[in-house]
């Protein structure tokens, strides 16, 4: 009976042996590769769409049309390049940070949430003590001014449902994982979040933006997921678009 119990004894151990004898399997990383389509998809996306958002601009009469189509064009591309690179690549969702978070995250987010603002109130003053104020063409003025319940309806969806996730997927996910394996996590969380706001198009907001997505990045890498950063990009736009609806009379 001993016999039998120390060879069923071995049985169980030997996948054990195995793993500690053998080549350990190291996980996956995110590489220049992903990096360069990542970057090479933006690029087409923002000439395609670009081109095309500027030929029918030539004749539509409807300028906020244009916009909303453009934004939610713009999300629907990143998606694809997301999807793309996840399809050839062949990384999943978890791959690209979409994992469990042990514990609990929303009180970071509700922390970094109130530096960000405090933050872009003291930027604000700034700019209007200098003089400043957003020009009328500006898109995001045109996108959230003049709200009413469709256009408020239309921007929660875009900016507070669509762009948290896919541009989180796309910006921490994809892009500061790729740097993360060739630099420093501090020099690839300010290079991915100046990538981040300079794709905002918007001069005198990149400061907070790259602030923003300073923040963004500390909580992937304080979380090892872009959950709470998708939570923070959320949180962040739709207080925006609450605040501006107030101001306007319509919530």
């Amino acid at each position: 009976m001993r016999g039998i119990e120390n060879q069923e004894h071995e049985l169980k151990q030997e996948p054990h042996l195995k793993q500690e004898d053998g080549p350990e399997m190291m996980p996956r990383k995110l590489t220049w590769v992903d990096l360069f389509y990542a970057l090479l998809g933006i690029i087409f996306l923002y000439l395609g769409v670009g081109y095309v958002m500027a030929w029918f601009a030539s004749w539509w009469e409807y300028e906020r049309v244009l916009l909303y189509v453009n934004g939610f064009v713009t999300q629907g591309m990143f998606l694809v390049v997301i999807i793309a690179i996840m399809k050839v690549r062949r990384w999943t969702w978890s791959d690209l940070g979409w994992k469990d978070v042990k514990g609990r995250y929303v009180g970071s987010v509700i922390a970094f949430y109130i530096l960000t603002w405090i933050i872009n109130i003291f930027y604000a003053a700034y700019l209007l003590q200098k003089g400043f104020t957003p020009p009328d063409t500006d898109v995001y003025t045109q996108l959230m001014g003049n709200a009413t319940v469709v256009t408020f309806c239309l921007n929660l969806i875009l900016a507070g449902m669509l762009a948290p996730i896919i541009e989180e997927t796309m910006f921490r996910g994809i892009i500061f994982g790729s740097l993360q394996t060739y630099m420093g996590k501090w020099t690839a969380a300010a290079v991915s979040a100046a990538i981040f706001s300079g794709l905002h198009l918007q001069s005198y907001g990149f400061l907070p933006r790259f602030v923003l997505g300073m923040v963004l990045a500390y909580l992937v890498m304080k979380h090892k997921s872009i959950k709470p950063a998708v939570a923070l990009h959320a949180v962040n736009n739709i207080v925006a678009l609450l605040l501006v609806a107030l101001s306007e009379g319509l919530v």
